[in-house]
Order: C-alpha cells, then structure tokens, then sequence
C-alpha cells in the first residue's frame, strides 16, 4: 500500500536537515537546487518517506545526471538505507528513501550520520 499524502506542504525540520546534508559538498548543480529548495513544497509518497516536490523557481539546476548526489545510512538491524535526490529537467523531483533489503525502515536516518555518496 502506498502512502501517498496528496497536500503539499512545507519540509520539516527532519527532512531540511537531510537536504542540507545532501547539498554540502559542491556538485554540478548544487547552488541551483539550494535556490530551488528556498520555495519548495514536499509531499510524502511511500511508507519509507520519500519525498515528491513542487518546486517554486524558475531557476534550473544544471546537473550532469538525473541523482548527483546520494547517501547511505545504516538502520539498526544493519541494513543500508539509500536516499537518493532525483533532478528532472533542471528541477529537484524526488528524495527517493528505501532500505536495500526491502524490509521496513526501523530508524529514521539521522542526518549527521549520513555517508555521503556523491556521484559527480
């Protein structure tokens, strides 16, 4: 069953602190999805809290792949969970969250545990 709220709402205080840690380190494209994230509104689209966004700008990230940048936590039974931010035409679309195994996710990732990934 997919959990799917249909009312965009503004991140919380949770979900911020996983972007800010997504977008520390430089990347092609960083600086525009920072802009992007100033007016932004999420909505949540699974049971493992992954994110779709509705992004304000018009500014466009000019990134070189669709996921620039990833992270890996580990869940207290030992399985990595990825969160992954997806860029679609220039905009931030998804924070794509799922636990490698495919089980359900016990701890929310913390985000200065994060392992970060970037892939450019």
């Amino acid at each position: 069953m997919t959990k799917n709220n249909h009312t965009f709402r503004d991140l919380t205080t949770h979900e911020q602190g996983i972007i800010d840690r997504l977008l520390e380190k430089a990347f092609p494209g960083r600086d525009e999805i920072c802009e992007q994230m100033k007016i932004c509104l999420v909505r949540t689209i699974d049971e493992d809290e992954s994110l779709e966004f509705l992004v304000k700008s018009d500014v466009k990230a000019k990134v070189k792949r669709r996921i620039p940048v990833e992270a890996e936590f580990q869940d207290t039974d030992g399985v990595l969970i990825h969160i992954l931010l997806h860029v679609i035409d220039g905009k931030v679309n998804e924070l794509e969250i799922y636990k490698e195994d495919g089980s359900p996710i016990i701890e929310s990732p913390d985000p200065s545990r994060l392992k970060m990934v970037c892939l450019d």
